[in-house]
């Protein structure tokens, strides 16, 4: 990556956003400080790995040594640890920023009303954008689950219950749902599955009002709603973090190993595939997770004794699935991964294009880009909170993804190989991963630093736009992106919740 990004190219570039085209903005920054930056990483030493589960196939082409599954959760132990929050609290209160500014624009979204009322729906039937998405019930499904987990931080942060409540009561209405259709069925249970629940978790370590019966219910209908549309789901890309994500999530709010153990199996085995090193060689990882997944068995042996009988288990309701699946045609990407064709599946990027970090999406989009990299990176803070350290066994593909996109969304010049590729809408992620990454372990990441300071912490102070599925703010000048999303699908606030964080140079929970 170093040699290649050096070059500074001759031929202004031209990067295109939402078909329009426009030159970067010359920051004056050398892209020999980028390819220093990134050489000298010390990376840190994968955790020692527990012996890997039984594998279905036996000729699988995978051996895959994964962490132990923690023998019990910490709670709440998804994003945050309610030290973090306490200390995030104190920043407010202090009028501190980028905190107090970030609260600020929480606080006046549609989702931290006081007013806020609960749609749900016993189905979910959903393309998500357009019409369908409104009228289905999924955008309905999306700001309901973002907007508990808003109510949740909300409650955390001023003491005022009729946050509490209202989360409450956005859990409550929503244990009614049945079942997701549509073209984009898995993916609304996928963005949802990974933001429900956040909010339920703080809420039930912090409200007590939250009655046991009614905690019982909504962990039962995560269970038996989201599990069986997630296990052994055929996904790519983004698609396929967002089922890694809300997998994690669930997993540990219900106190589920078996969910949480395919989480981690898809995720150490699916990372190398997303992301590119040189040192893969000219093709990158093939993305066959699915010849190594763990046996049904295997998993019930993990949640021995959660369900009367274990063949009931959302474990075994692939049958059930299926034919929902062909009842209603719905589809995921099986036929695609299996006939899979690498010019397809990395967007038909150009041979010189293949430098650290370049990701599968790149020359699909930025956006898809940085929505697989949040749920990627939420995986990997859920697991460090139980213990668990994902983060260092990717970490050198991980924060070489970051730096080049980073580049691709502030820096100049551009690469001409990148000329092509779309910038579109922005997520406002980075933050979990840089404090992990630069707070915690030390690593210098001057291109994240850069987009940090001049694309995504600017936002706070902007007013949002809210549109019918999630809220926007324009993007700074200069920054390649259509609009900026502080929250929307799986998430919500980051630079409020982990900007300069901190949190050890050990896995935090279960103790340690």
């Amino acid at each position: 990556m170093g040699s290649f990004l050096s070059k500074a190219s001759a031929v202004k570039p031209q990067f295109r956003n939402r078909g329009s085209r426009f030159a970067p903005a010359k920051f004056g920054l050398a892209l020999g400080g980028l390819a220093l930056g990134l050489a000298s990483l010390a990376i840190p030493a994968a955790s020692p790995a527990a012996a890997p589960l039984p594998h279905e196939n036996a000729q699988a082409p995978l051996a895959l040594s994964l962490p132990a599954v923690p023998a019990q959760f910490a709670h709440p132990g998804l994003l945050h640890n309610l030290e973090e929050l306490q200390l995030v609290k104190k920043k407010i209160e202090a009028g501190e920023e980028p905190w107090k500014g970030a609260f600020a624009q929480m606080k006046a979204s549609k989702y931290a009303s006081l007013k806020y009322q609960p749609r749900p729906h016993e189905t979910v039937s959903s393309g998500f954008l357009g019409v369908s998405g409104a009228a289905g019930g999924a955008y309905d499904q999306n700001n309901d689950s973002i907007a508990a987990y808003t109510q949740a931080l909300m409650w955390i942060f001023t003491g005022d219950e009729r946050h509490a409540q209202n989360a409450v009561d956005i859990f409550n209405a929503w244990t009614i749902l049945k079942s997701h259709d549509g073209p984009n069925w898995y993916m609304a249970a996928q963005w949802t599955g990974c933001m429900f629940p956040q909010g339920a978790e703080l809420i039930r370590a912090t409200y007590p009002k939250w009655k046991p019966e009614e905690i019982a219910r909504f962990s039962e209908m995560l269970s038996r709603t989201y599990l069986p549309v997630l296990h052994k789901r055929m996904a790519y890309g983004n698609r396929h973090f967002g089922v890694i994500n809300a997998l994690m999530a669930i997993g540990v709010f219900t106190n589920d190993r078996a969910a949480v153990a395919e989480a981690m199996h898809r995720w150490v085995s699916y990372v190398p595939s997303w992301i590119y090193l040189k040192a893969d060689g000219p093709e990158p990882v093939k993305p066959d997770y699915w010849l190594t997944l763990p046996s049904d068995d295997a998993l019930a042996k993990l949640d021995e004794g959660r369900f009367p009988d274990g063949k009931q288990s959302w474990i075994y309701a692939g049958d059930q699935v299926a034919a929902v699946m062909k009842t209603n045609k719905l589809g995921d990407d099986r036929g695609g991964l299996v006939r899979y064709d690498k010019d397809v599946a990395w967007n038909r990027a150009p041979p010189a294009a293949f430098v650290d970090g370049l990701c599968a999406e790149t020359f699909r989009d930025l956006g898809h880009c940085d929505m697989g990299f949040y749920q990627l990176i939420n995986t990997a803070e859920i697991a460090w909170h139980q213990g668990v350290d994902l983060y260092s066994i990717h970490a050198k593909r991980i924060t070489a993804f970051m730096e080049l996109e980073a580049l691709l969304r502030v820096g100049d010049p551009i690469p001409k190989e990148f000329y092509r590729v779309q910038s579109l809408g922005m997520p406002a992620t980075f933050e979990i991963a840089y404090n992990h990454y630069h707070n915690r372990m030390g690593l210098e990441l001057p291109r994240t630093r850069l987009l940090l300071e001049r694309a995504i912490r600017p936002g706070i102070a902007k007013k949002l736009v809210e549109s019918p599925g999630w809220c926007y703010v324009e993007p700074e000048p200069g920054v390649r992106a259509s609009q900026m999303n502080p929250a929307n699908l799986a998430l919500a606030w980051e630079t409020l919740t982990h900007a300069e964080l901190g949190g050890g140079k050990t896995p935090a929970g279960n103790g340690k």
